[in-house]
């Protein structure tokens, strides 16, 4: 139900003298009738005053203290105490909070967890900062719902916020970029063509450039897939690492117009291959990861709006630097070695700024779910310490890094293929009626006949240094999996190779 007006006249136990409500104070919900209101006090210590079924009720409230009353009466959205707060639910996550604005229409207010609510003094010393609060996306209702997605930070991961850190600062750079390295594309197509035919030609060179991206998409699109699901931090550095070789190559062009064609498809096959890695990242396993509400999609639109709202800032920034290397090579043509420095001064910084801002990206990244790579490494840390040595999420994601070995020389190898675990067809079943030996009951098949054994086998790979094998059945759950990554850990301890090792 909507708010409701209060009784006209002057109320019995209404404070003289009561304060307007500051600004800072708490939402109180709109619920409907007999069902508790939340009425928030100011930062100083007053008296909160409330109806409650005809009478009053006063309490003495101290921030953040608040009073729970029950409404029976019409109660407006403006109280005696000043402005009231009301704060209501979309159904999910997502909290919207309302205030009045003068003129006595509503103004949506951001919502605020308590913990990101500002203290009386840190209000106090943000008043001369009120200008800067209306352009902070996480001050500003306005900009949120722009650039934030619905109910931030309740309905994002926990890394969402350092991870767009770091993220907005490699759009801006690779944005800079994008601008300088079209500039020298167009820069080397026009000095590799002779006037006469520098339409036709120029416009054959740029779309068999272009051309040759489709075969990186086939290439990257059927044998990358997996890994990035498999490493998502690994490859979220990689593909955009490789994507700055691309740009370093098209950057070079100008040097070399006359190898414009070869130097260009080659920039372009490595960009488009490292751009469908990193776009079945964002648009997969990082977006998976990101939406807690059901939201992918509104994460991926706030994604796109920063990085074109970024693109507009870094356009000036790129002609600029490229105006300014192209008049040192301009202004001194005796001085090659030095026109030199200032382009690799100006290209590597920003090159450099992408490359460290995608690490720590990635760095700050932390998975709640179990990887193979995860699996095995906490199987190890169970078998070695027990129950007390599992690490969460956090510290598993922070000892995994980005570029660290996932797995050490000994670790088994989980869901391996047929030839790693068996010699040969026979050796394959011996291991197989070893996995149905180790039902409890001694029959591996029930009344139905349906196989009731384990739904993995353990073998050896003699190619691999005697490595733990696992074979996991197709219909292996994910109990099953978490038996067969204990079982590989502790077989990693013990005899390796040879038939006295079978059936582990």
């Amino acid at each position: 139900s909507g708010p409701r007006s209060a009784p006209a006249g002057t109320r019995r136990g209404r404070l003289a003298g009561t304060r307007r409500m500051s600004a800072a104070t708490r939402p109180v919900a709109i619920v409907p009738r007999d069902v508790a209101l939340r009425v928030a006090s100011t930062r100083a210590r007053r008296v909160v005053s409330a109806p409650l079924r005809g009478r009053t009720e006063r309490r003495r409230a101290s921030h953040p203290a608040r009073a729970r009353t029950r409404a029976s009466s019409p109660r407006e959205g403006r109280s005696d105490d000043g402005p009231t707060l009301v704060e209501t639910s979309s159904g999910g996550q997502q909290q919207r909070r309302w205030g009045r604005t003068p003129t006595g229409g509503f103004d949506r207010l951001p919502p605020k967890r308590p913990e990101e609510e500002l203290s009386a003094g840190e209000q106090a010393a943000s008043g001369g900062r009120s200008g800067f609060a209306r352009w902070d996306p996480r001050l500003s209702p306005r900009l949120r719902a722009v650039f934030l997605p619905a109910g931030y930070p309740d309905t994002v991961s926990p890394d969402y916020a350092p991870f767009i850190r770091w993220h907005l600062g490699s759009l801006m750079f690779r944005n800079i970029l994008e601008v300088i390295t079209a500039q020298s594309l167009l820069v080397a197509l026009g000095m590799g063509s002779t006037p006469g035919a520098l339409p036709l030609t120029a416009a054959t060179k740029w779309v068999l450039k272009d051309g040759i991206g489709s075969l990186a998409t086939l290439a990257a699109g059927s044998l990358g897939g997996q890994k990035c699901d498999e490493d998502p931090k690994r490859w979220w550095m990689v593909s955009n690492a490789f994507e700055d070789v691309a740009r370093v190559i098209e950057l070079v062009t100008p040097a070399a117009p006359g190898l414009f064609l070869p130097l260009a498809a080659t920039a372009t096959f490595v960009r488009t291959a490292a751009l469908t890695g990193r776009g079945s990242l964002v648009n997969g396993s990082l977006m998976q990861h990101f939406a807690r509400n059901e939201n992918t999609a509104d994460v991926r639109a706030r994604l796109e709006v920063q990085g074109r709202w970024l693109a507009l800032v870094a356009l000036p920034v790129g002609i600029g630097i490229f105006r300014t290397v192209s008049q040192s090579f301009a202004n001194d043509p005796e001085e090659p070695f030095r026109d030199v420095a200032v382009a690799v001064a100006f290209y590597g910084s920003v090159v450099i700024g992408h490359l460290v801002c995608i690490w720590n990206a990635a760095k700050v990244l932390r998975f709640e779910t179990l990887n193979r790579a995860r699996l095995v490494g906490q199987a190890r840390a169970f078998r070695d310490g027990g129950a007390d040595a599992i690490a969460d999420f956090n510290a598993a994601g922070e000892s995994e890094g980005v570029f660290r070995p996932r797995f050490s020389s000994n670790d088994p190898v989980l869901g391996a293929s047929l030839p790693d675990a068996a010699r040969d067809w026979a050796h394959l079943e011996r291991l197989m009626g070893h996995a149905r030996d180790s039902h409890s009951g001694g029959d591996s098949r029930s009344d139905s006949g349906r196989f009731i054994g384990r739904r993995f086998a353990l073998g050896w790979n003699p190619s691999d240094g005697g490595r733990p094998a696992v074979l996991l059945d197709a219909g292996a759950t994910p109990r099953d999996v978490l038996a067969a990554a204990l079982a590989g850990v502790h077989a990693s301890t013990g005899v390796r190779g040879g038939d006295d090792a079978e059936g582990f």
